[in-house]
């Protein structure tokens, strides 16, 4: 006999967010969830569900492709994969105590989706109040470096990207943890703001993906949920796209478009999140070294237009993890490197 969340109703989610159902207010949500019918269903690296409960097991009934991390009490429990749809279950502590667990998406869906289907404690246990949300809200917008792809792989050759991946060793995941911040990773491999990587997918940009709940999806059904950019305000956004326009085979992104499409959506998001701050982050791209100096000179002209909402930051990076990719250790110094400046924007401690 379980004690379970029946997925049912329609719920108010605003950045970590309430789950619909009698238990509404047991579990808060990070990242775009898409609440539906009978399921939550996301795509986006490191979306996590976490709850407070009295259990001596717990178990998440899962349908899709992902690699998973289950924590207690912020300790790394168990690693896991889904697939086809499954209960997964796992032990908790006997001890009687109320116990903070946290479910955590660690691979990539792209394209594709995840849905959680339902989360159920063994015969006696109990939900406790819903964790609390932080006052702190961070964005992340990118691409496969803020995913955190192959960060797990010793070389360029080790492995593939679903085995290596892992979102929560991102700088992404690692800060959004430093700053105790909720947090939206909103990134998607291979993709540019107006060109994709080697002109795949052409369609689905991230300038074009950015607008859907659950960005793997749309590739696969256009007519799926779009965003609704009142569930989640930012303090704070991290913009570290352009790689994918700038780099691998040519064509490149047309500069010019690159420009139009990066200022409309900083324009957009001063819009929709009054007094929302900005970090603009470019690296070196191959092989020809444009983006930094098309990022900066964004920037520039932001400064020269009166903005002071907003940062530049050129970044290096180690990319000796699965093809080509920052490793572990590398974000880890992304991390740092944009540390301060994310509290300056933010106004923020690092803890």
């Amino acid at each position: 006999m379980f004690l379970s969340v029946a997925f049912v109703l329609a719920a108010t989610i605003y950045g970590g967010a309430a789950m619909p159902g009698s238990l509404e207010e047991s579990l808060l949500l990070n990242g775009r969830w898409s609440v539906q019918d009978s399921c939550l269903c996301a795509s986006a690296p490191a979306v996590s569900i976490s709850f407070n409960a009295k259990t001596t097991e717990v178990s998440f009934d899962i349908e899709g492709l992902a690699r998973f991390r289950l924590d207690i009490d912020g300790k790394t429990q168990k690693y896991f994969t889904s697939n086809e749809r499954k209960t997964q279950k796992f032990k908790a502590p006997k001890d009687g105590k109320m116990h903070l667990f946290r479910l955590i998406k660690v691979s990539e869906s792209n394209p594709g989706k995840i849905c959680v289907r339902d989360i159920s404690l063994a015969k006696g246990g109990t939900f406790g109040e819903r964790p609390k949300q932080s006052n702190r809200r961070i964005e992340f917008i990118g691409d496969s470096f803020t995913v955190g792809y192959g960060v797990e792989a010793n070389n360029v050759n080790d492995g593939t990207p679903f085995e290596k991946t892992n979102n929560t060793k991102s700088y992404a995941f690692l800060l959004a943890e430093g700053f105790k911040a909720d947090y939206h990773v909103n990134a998607v491999s291979g993709r540019g703001l107006v060109r994709n990587y080697a002109n795949m997918v052409p369609e689905w940009t991230i300038e074009h993906l950015y607008d859907y709940t659950v960005m793997g999806a749309p590739e696969q059904d256009a007519n799926t949920e779009r965003w609704d950019f009142e569930r989640f305000h930012p303090q704070v956004v991290v913009v570290f796209v352009g790689i994918n326009d700038f780099q691998g085979e040519p064509p490149y992104a047309d500069v010019g478009k690159f420009k139009q499409a990066y200022v409309k959506l900083l324009d957009r998001l001063r819009a929709l999140h009054p007094g929302v701050k900005f970090l603009l982050v470019a690296t070196k791209t191959w092989p020809n070294d444009d983006l930094g100096g098309v990022v900066e000179g964004i920037y520039n002209d932001q400064v020269a237009a009166g903005k002071t909402d907003i940062l530049y930051k050129f970044v290096y990076t180690e990319n000796t993890a699965l093809h080509g990719h920052p490793s572990e250790n590398s974000q880890k110094e992304l991390a740092n490197t944009l540390r301060p400046l994310v509290a300056r924007l933010g106004g923020w401690l690092s803890r």
